[in-house]
């Protein structure tokens, strides 16, 4: 090989080994550069207003106030989303007997996501003057000062084995069911012992046993729809659901007495009220024969 060759490649070797230099600083600089921009970016981030925490959404909570949320979170006006421990704030909020479980999240760039899921309150009883919310577990929230009116029934007469029973039964009764009953009374008999009594806010009383009336209930919207009402919504013909054994329909005897039987003979009416009464009855008919195939 010539001189000439040899020293054409040298150079060419030597220019290629400068290009390959240069690129990898333009490569060093080039990531020195991004690197230097991600720490100004978080060194502003973390010094200035824009990772203190501003902004909390709560969501899920209807008997636990929103002040008692940000009460229990904690959140100050100088706390910032990198030192703020979401952990801590979930277990403040657990702490509440009224929640069940409590999921706290950051949210880029400022913002806290609280879902609170809350017990349901399913009864209330009377201490006093004051109606104190039962729980579904069966805790009493003493001392609570929402507005529970709204969410269970009043208990009267239940004790003991027989109050937790209830408030089992009630646990397992949709919302929307649950909160038309007015009040529930304990009303044992002779024949049945576990009878209770039902009263809703549209007016219509039920007779239950403790031990099934959870399951019959879910029911209840299509009963109420299958009343035949007059112009007043008054009911066309006077009487209360029994679904002590199945459910029927029992007109009351005179007006004012209330016995549960099952077996009580029905009154002749008029041709308009025998008519809603077995409209009625064909109804509940059906709801029982449901009953029985879900069982």
């Amino acid at each position: 090989m010539s001189d000439k060759v040899k020293t054409f490649d040298s150079e060419y070797l030597k220019e290629k080994r400068e290009k390959r230099r240069k690129r990898q600083k333009q490569i060093q600089y080039t990531v020195f550069g991004v690197l230097l921009f991600i720490i100004v970016l978080i060194l502003i981030y973390m010094f200035t207003p824009l990772s203190k925490v501003n902004n909390v959404k709560i969501t899920g909570n209807d008997n636990v106030s929103k002040n008692e949320i940000n009460k229990a979170i904690n959140v100050k006006d100088n706390s910032r989303m990198y030192t703020f421990s979401t952990s801590k704030a979930q277990s403040n909020l657990e702490n509440n007997n009224l929640i069940k479980s409590a999921e706290v999240k950051k949210q880029f760039p400022n913002q806290l996501s609280v879902k609170i899921s809350e017990k349901q309150i399913v009864a209330l009883i009377k201490q006093k003057d004051n109606y104190v919310p039962i729980l579904e577990d069966g805790s009493e929230l003493k001392g609570y000062d929402g507005n529970a009116m709204d969410d269970g029934p009043i208990l009267e007469g239940f004790e003991k084995d027989k109050k937790e029973k209830i408030i089992q039964e009630l646990s397992k009764m949709p919302a929307k069911v649950r909160s038309v009953i007015a009040e529930i009374k304990y009303d044992p008999q002779e024949n049945a012992q576990n009878q209770v009594k039902l009263f809703t806010a549209d007016e219509i009383q039920i007779v239950g046993n403790l031990n099934t009336i959870a399951n019959k209930m879910q029911y209840y919207p299509q009963m109420s729809q299958s009343l035949e009402r007059d112009e007043s919504g008054n009911l066309k013909k006077s009487g209360y659901i029994d679904l002590s054994v199945g459910a029927s329909f029992i007109p009351y005897d005179g007006g004012s007495n209330t016995k549960s039987t099952s077996d009580q003979n029905v009154e002749k009416g008029s041709a308009e009220e025998n008519k809603a009464k077995d409209e009625l009855q064909n109804a509940l008919n059906k709801i029982a024969d449901k009953t029985k195939k879900n069982n």
